[in-house]
């Protein structure tokens, strides 16, 4: 598992998913529908984590 958080000020939201593909994807889903942006893949796989493979793919939204 991998896990990578937005660093858009104020958010904190973390996705994990089972593979880059998967993370990448995840990732730029949050981006889109909360940021009205995206991130490069690249910039995402450059700061994601290994994260613990404890259960399904999470995708945690911080409330605003």
């Amino acid at each position: 598992m991998k896990r990578w958080q937005c660093l858009d000020v104020g958010c904190g939201a973390v996705v994990s998913a089972g593979s880059d593909e998967e993370l990448v994807e995840a990732a730029n889903a949050h981006m889109r529908e909360v940021h009205g942006s995206y991130e490069l893949e690249e910039m995402i796989l450059a700061v994601a984590e290994d994260a613990p493979a404890d259960g399904a793919p999470v995708r945690e939204e911080t409330k605003r």
